[in-house]
Protein backbone atom coordinates (compact mmCIF):
# COMPACT_ATOMS: atom_id res chain seq x y z
CA UNK A 1 0.00 0.00 0.00
CA UNK A 2 1.41 3.40 -0.93
CA UNK A 3 2.12 6.04 1.71
CA UNK A 4 -0.76 8.11 0.37
CA UNK A 5 -3.30 5.25 0.51
CA UNK A 6 -2.07 4.12 3.93
CA UNK A 7 -2.31 7.68 5.23
CA UNK A 8 -5.81 8.16 3.80
CA UNK A 9 -7.00 4.94 5.41
CA UNK A 10 -5.68 5.84 8.86
CA UNK A 11 -6.70 9.50 8.59
CA UNK A 12 -10.28 8.64 7.63
CA UNK A 13 -10.54 6.13 10.50
CA UNK A 14 -9.25 8.69 12.99
CA UNK A 15 -11.51 11.44 11.67
CA UNK A 16 -14.49 9.10 11.90
CA UNK A 17 -13.65 8.44 15.56
CA UNK A 18 -13.26 12.16 16.26
CA UNK A 19 -16.58 12.87 14.57
CA UNK A 20 -18.36 10.21 16.63
CA UNK A 21 -16.97 11.55 19.87
CA UNK A 22 -17.93 15.12 18.97
CA UNK A 23 -21.44 14.04 18.06
CA UNK A 24 -21.71 12.44 21.48
CA UNK A 25 -20.48 15.59 23.19
CA UNK A 26 -22.39 18.21 21.24
CA UNK A 27 -25.31 16.80 19.26
CA UNK A 28 -27.82 17.90 21.91
CA UNK A 29 -26.75 21.52 21.58
CA UNK A 30 -26.09 21.53 17.84
CA UNK A 31 -29.36 19.83 17.01
CA UNK A 32 -31.26 22.67 18.72
CA UNK A 33 -29.26 25.42 17.01
CA UNK A 34 -31.10 27.74 14.64
CA UNK A 35 -28.04 29.82 13.74
CA UNK A 36 -25.82 27.01 12.53
CA UNK A 37 -22.30 27.89 11.46
CA UNK A 38 -22.43 25.11 8.88
CA UNK A 39 -22.83 26.65 5.44
CA UNK A 40 -22.31 25.53 1.86
CA UNK A 41 -19.37 27.92 1.42
CA UNK A 42 -17.51 26.10 4.21
CA UNK A 43 -18.41 22.74 2.67
CA UNK A 44 -16.89 23.86 -0.64
CA UNK A 45 -13.41 23.50 0.84
CA UNK A 46 -13.96 19.74 0.79
CA UNK A 47 -14.33 19.96 -2.99
CA UNK A 48 -11.54 22.48 -3.58
CA UNK A 49 -8.98 20.57 -1.51
CA UNK A 50 -7.17 17.83 -3.40
CA UNK A 51 -6.85 15.74 -0.22
CA UNK A 52 -10.43 16.19 1.00
CA UNK A 53 -11.67 15.42 -2.52
CA UNK A 54 -9.98 12.03 -2.28
CA UNK A 55 -11.81 11.40 0.98
CA UNK A 56 -15.11 12.36 -0.64
CA UNK A 57 -14.44 9.95 -3.50
CA UNK A 58 -13.73 7.21 -0.97
CA UNK A 59 -17.27 7.77 0.36
CA UNK A 60 -18.79 7.79 -3.14
CA UNK A 61 -19.47 11.54 -2.96
CA UNK A 62 -18.83 14.26 -5.51
CA UNK A 63 -19.57 17.93 -6.02
CA UNK A 64 -22.84 17.20 -7.81
CA UNK A 65 -24.17 15.51 -4.64
CA UNK A 66 -23.55 18.61 -2.50
CA UNK A 67 -26.56 20.89 -1.97
CA UNK A 68 -25.91 24.45 -3.22
CA UNK A 69 -27.47 26.01 -0.12
CA UNK A 70 -26.83 23.50 2.67
CA UNK A 71 -23.63 21.83 1.53
CA UNK A 72 -23.28 18.38 3.11
CA UNK A 73 -25.91 19.03 5.79
CA UNK A 74 -28.94 16.82 6.05
CA UNK A 75 -31.58 16.35 8.73
CA UNK A 76 -29.03 14.66 11.01
CA UNK A 77 -26.19 17.17 10.61
CA UNK A 78 -23.17 16.79 8.38
CA UNK A 79 -23.48 13.74 6.16
CA UNK A 80 -19.70 13.38 5.76
CA UNK A 81 -18.22 10.56 7.79
CA UNK A 82 -14.78 12.05 7.13
CA UNK A 83 -13.28 14.63 4.81
CA UNK A 84 -14.56 17.71 6.59
CA UNK A 85 -12.53 20.92 6.56
CA UNK A 86 -10.64 21.40 9.86
CA UNK A 87 -12.77 24.45 10.76
CA UNK A 88 -15.70 22.05 11.23
CA UNK A 89 -13.84 20.66 14.22
CA UNK A 90 -11.90 23.63 15.56
CA UNK A 91 -14.77 26.10 15.74
CA UNK A 92 -16.84 26.07 18.91
CA UNK A 93 -19.57 28.58 19.50
CA UNK A 94 -19.79 29.90 23.05
CA UNK A 95 -22.90 27.82 23.67
CA UNK A 96 -20.99 24.57 23.15
CA UNK A 97 -18.20 25.30 25.60
CA UNK A 98 -20.39 26.68 28.41
CA UNK A 99 -22.45 23.49 28.43
CA UNK A 100 -19.41 21.41 29.28
CA UNK A 101 -19.16 20.59 33.00
CA UNK A 102 -15.69 21.94 33.86
CA UNK A 103 -12.39 23.40 32.67
CA UNK A 104 -10.82 19.98 32.10
CA UNK A 105 -13.65 18.92 29.82
CA UNK A 106 -13.44 22.22 27.94
CA UNK A 107 -9.69 21.71 27.51
CA UNK A 108 -10.19 18.14 26.28
CA UNK A 109 -12.86 19.32 23.83
CA UNK A 110 -10.57 22.04 22.46
CA UNK A 111 -7.79 19.51 21.95
CA UNK A 112 -10.27 17.14 20.30
CA UNK A 113 -11.30 19.93 17.92
CA UNK A 114 -7.70 20.58 16.92
CA UNK A 115 -6.60 17.03 16.14
CA UNK A 116 -7.40 17.28 12.42
CA UNK A 117 -5.79 20.72 12.21
CA UNK A 118 -2.64 19.35 13.86
CA UNK A 119 -2.28 16.45 11.45
CA UNK A 120 -2.25 18.62 8.33
CA UNK A 121 -0.04 21.52 9.46
CA UNK A 122 2.81 22.31 7.04
CA UNK A 123 2.13 19.24 4.94
CA UNK A 124 3.77 20.92 1.95
CA UNK A 125 5.91 23.90 2.92
CA UNK A 126 3.67 26.30 4.81
CA UNK A 127 0.50 24.81 3.32
CA UNK A 128 -1.93 22.86 5.41
CA UNK A 129 -2.92 19.53 3.90
CA UNK A 130 -6.39 20.82 2.98
CA UNK A 131 -5.01 23.96 1.31
CA UNK A 132 -3.37 21.93 -1.44
CA UNK A 133 -5.49 22.27 -4.58
CA UNK A 134 -3.47 20.32 -7.15
CA UNK A 135 -3.72 16.54 -6.69
CA UNK A 136 -0.26 16.12 -8.25
CA UNK A 137 1.18 17.90 -5.20
CA UNK A 138 -0.09 15.14 -2.89
CA UNK A 139 2.85 12.91 -3.90
CA UNK A 140 5.23 15.63 -2.62
CA UNK A 141 3.84 15.53 0.94
CA UNK A 142 6.06 14.91 3.92
CA UNK A 143 4.40 11.60 4.80
CA UNK A 144 6.74 10.71 7.70
CA UNK A 145 5.74 13.95 9.45
CA UNK A 146 2.06 13.44 8.59
CA UNK A 147 2.18 9.92 10.04
CA UNK A 148 3.89 11.24 13.19
CA UNK A 149 1.15 13.82 13.67
CA UNK A 150 -1.47 11.18 12.97
CA UNK A 151 0.04 9.07 15.76
CA UNK A 152 0.11 12.08 18.11
CA UNK A 153 -3.52 12.82 17.34
CA UNK A 154 -4.49 9.17 17.81
CA UNK A 155 -2.77 9.10 21.21
CA UNK A 156 -4.54 12.32 22.22
CA UNK A 157 -7.89 10.92 21.08
CA UNK A 158 -7.36 7.83 23.23
CA UNK A 159 -6.59 10.03 26.24
CA UNK A 160 -9.74 12.08 25.62
CA UNK A 161 -11.90 8.97 25.27
CA UNK A 162 -10.53 7.60 28.54
CA UNK A 163 -11.00 10.96 30.25
CA UNK A 164 -14.63 11.20 29.15
CA UNK A 165 -15.24 7.77 30.67
CA UNK A 166 -13.27 8.28 33.90
CA UNK A 167 -13.45 12.03 34.49
CA UNK A 168 -9.72 12.16 35.30
CA UNK A 169 -6.67 13.51 33.51
CA UNK A 170 -3.26 12.50 34.80
CA UNK A 171 0.02 14.37 34.40
CA UNK A 172 0.96 11.89 31.65
CA UNK A 173 -2.39 12.58 29.93
CA UNK A 174 -1.67 16.31 29.94
CA UNK A 175 1.74 15.68 28.40
CA UNK A 176 0.10 13.85 25.51
CA UNK A 177 -2.66 16.43 25.08
CA UNK A 178 -0.28 19.40 25.23
CA UNK A 179 1.48 18.14 22.09
CA UNK A 180 -1.59 19.30 20.14
CA UNK A 181 -1.61 23.08 19.68
CA UNK A 182 -4.97 24.67 20.38
CA UNK A 183 -5.69 27.16 17.65
CA UNK A 184 -8.71 29.41 17.80
CA UNK A 185 -10.36 29.93 14.39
Amino acid sequence: MSDQNNFITHYSQLEGSIRSLMVGLFSGTCSMCTACCCRADICEEAIQSAFLSLLLEKQGLSEDKMDEKYGWLDLHGCSLQYGRPPICYTYYCDELLVRLPNDETQFAAKVLGNLIQHIGEQALGDWHLVEIRNSKDLVKLDYPTLFQRLEESTAALQVIQTFLESGRLTKADYEILNIIPIEEP
